[in-house]
């Protein structure tokens, strides 16, 4: 289990390198580049409080931030429909069609990667990437006061 650890590890910070080279290639600081990110992956709507947390800033500091993106022209602010009270974050086309771009080399490398595999070793990748992603979700989440892991 120790090399499959220290592998993915290896992937982490890879990735970690990969969004900082992304980042300049698309013309953003590291933090307007994680904060893109999120909007771009995210499975659920977010607004400027739940970005700001995602990336360690406070409401004020979250504002912002995403002033900052709108002026870009990497994001745009909305109502939700369901809380016309609060305000949902979408990345502009513009800014996917940059990053799709950007990262289409890599995603024809991996797709030929991924050829080399059974469908079976496919499902046993993405299976244990999958519950892998959520342990480092939990893991990141704040810690309570006694609690343990």
């Amino acid at each position: 289990m120790a090399d499959l650890s220290w592998a993915l590890h290896n992937f982490v910070v890879a990735a970690a390198e990969l969004d900082v080279a992304l980042g300049r290639r698309l013309r953003l600081s590291p933090g307007d580049y994680l904060a893109m990110k999120h909007l771009m992956t995210s499975e659920q709507a977010l607004g400027p409080v739940e970005l700001g947390a995602l990336v360690g800033l406070t409401s004020g500091s979250a504002t912002g931030l995403v002033d900052r993106l709108e002026r870009a022209g990497h994001v745009r602010r909305h109502r939700d429909p369901h809380d016309r009270r609060r305000l949902i974050l979408e990345p502009t086309e513009s800014a996917l069609a940059a990053a799709a771009e950007e990262l289409r080399p890599l995603d024809d490398a991996l797709r030929r990667l991924a050829d080399r595999f059974t469908g079976d070793e496919r499902a046993t990748i993405e299976r244990f990437l999958r519950e892998a992603t959520g342990l480092y979700r939990a893991f990141s989440r704040p810690r309570d006061a006694g609690a343990t892991r």
